[in-house]
């Protein structure tokens, strides 16, 4: 970059105002009505179309335009990454670019300041764009007027006019443009305002003067990353690439693809309106899905940390159907042979599900899980007991094969069954007996015993 010389920027700007002057309309038109004039012999029309061609090519002259551009039309236009406009086409509010913040060390979240390279957009009157259009153009193949302007270059002002005086105050302009150089920032009542609390607490205690007024600004240029990425499906390398993954034998390449996209289109007919990238994208934005997650749950409870014992609230949902069963049981009017056929059906749906639950942990979970959570020991042995297999752990070794733990997790089972029907039959809690619960131990223990035979093989 410090190859640049100020001869090398100067070139780049009169080439530039050279391709203007011979794609001005007018001047094409002249240009054209002198070539018919020479053939007719008209020397009269040709001298007209001569002089009003050097009129218009005075205009295109570097000092000439250069001190109209950098002192009266370059204030039609402002330079952005983030745009008004693209809010209300008729916001008078003012831009903001990137060119002065600093990037963040790191980031969580997708922003302007993520691209590596953010190419800035314009907005304003169209009659100050093709000064946009000169900062955009490359010198020496390396780095644009504009981004040498931004770093400060030092060939850049002495290749801005042959008057230093004049040069100065050129780059002054660009630069006051360039770098939001705006005393007091304005917004306009077509933008759209968000009262920010400061903090939690002036938040709850409502607390008035202690907030931040937010204008959000469209971020045009980031808008435009996404265009230009999401335009890649149309490549030919992409189309070229999707056909060979249909071939057999065809080496394979990734390709981009993009799936539920939405468009809005800004500035309606007349995108330019918003700004030069709208202009490009034809007024064309794509909106990427942003519906909520679709998070696989399991149906099976999960055990927290801190979790004091499986047999709660979430165990029963779980179990739900088996319980509706029993209530129903409860609540039909009793019949001795009904009632013990009911309540065997019911128990026998609840300690499907149930068993189903630790099969689900026991599997699922890697030996020694239980080490770090709040459960008890019974319940601990009962859904980890390839802990026991671990080094270190004799004595968890030792108490899952005395099976204590069983008869400590039956009172749990019992009591987990009791407390649900107490709570469903208020008015009958009293009914409720010890050889009912007794009954709920033995089948609970049996249930418990079958599932660990079924286990070690021995169906």
């Amino acid at each position: 970059m410090n190859n640049i010389s100020w001869q090398d920027i100067r070139k780049v700007i009169i080439d530039f105002l050279q391709q203007r002057l011979a794609n001005n309309s007018s001047y094409k038109s002249e240009l054209t009505k002198l070539e018919k004039a020479k053939q007719a012999g008209d020397q009269k029309a040709v001298n007209e179309s001569q002089q009003k061609m050097s009129e218009l090519s005075k205009r295109f002259d570097f000092e000439n335009w250069m001190e109209d551009a950098a002192t009266r039309r370059l204030f039609w236009i402002s330079i952005c990454h983030h745009s008004s406009k693209a809010i209300h086409s008729s916001s008078l509010g003012d831009n903001v670019n990137n060119f002065t913040i600093t990037k963040p060390n790191e980031q969580q979240y997708v922003s302007s300041s993520t691209p590596t390279h953010l190419v800035a957009d314009s907005s304003g009157n169209a009659a100050g764009l093709d000064i946009f259009s000169l900062l955009n153009q490359c010198i020496n193949g390396d780095k644009t007027l504009l981004e040498l302007i931004i770093d400060d270059h030092p060939a850049v002002l002495k290749a801005l006019s042959d008057d230093e005086q004049k040069a100065a105050i050129y780059l002054a302009n660009f630069k006051k443009v360039i770098f939001n150089d705006f005393e007091k920032p304005k917004a306009d009542e077509l933008n759209k305002q968000l009262y920010w609390p400061n903090s939690e607490e002036s938040y709850l205690s409502q607390q008035e003067d202690n907030y931040r007024l937010l204008v959000p600004l469209h971020p045009t240029s980031l808008c435009n990353v996404v265009y230009q990425k999401v335009q890649t499906r149309f490549s030919e390398e992409n189309k070229k690439a999707r056909e060979q993954r249909r071939l057999k034998g065809a080496e394979h390449q990734p390709y981009f693809t993009f799936h539920e996209l939405a468009v809005v289109k800004l500035g309606g007919s007349n995108p330019q309106g918003v700004s030069q990238l709208t202009s490009n994208q034809g007024g064309r934005n794509f909106l990427l899905p942003s519906m909520p997650p679709k998070f696989e749950r399991s149906r099976f409870p999960s055990i927290s940390l801190n979790k004091k014992n499986v047999f709660d609230h979430s165990l029963q949902y779980f179990c739900r159907f088996g319980f509706r069963l029993l209530f129903d049981m409860v609540a039909a009017p009793k019949n001795v042979v009904e009632e013990r056929d009911n309540r065997k059906d019911a128990f026998a749906v609840i300690l499907t599900l149930l068993l189903k639950f630790a099969r689900n942990i026991q599997t699922s979970m890697p030996a020694g899980w239980s080490r770090d959570y709040s459960l008890p020991m019974s319940q601990k042995l009962w859904l980890d007991p390839n802990r026991a297999e671990l080094e270190d752990e004799e004595n968890f070794k030792h108490q899952y094969e005395q099976g204590d733990w069983l008869g400590e997790l039956e009172l749990d089972f019992a009591s987990w069954i009791q407390k649900a029907l107490k709570k469903k039959f208020k008015n009958i809690e009293t009914q409720f007996s010890d050889v009912e619960y007794r009954e709920w131990c033995r089948e609970f223990h049996a249930a418990v015993k079958a599932s660990q035979r079924r286990k070690e093989g021995i169906f």
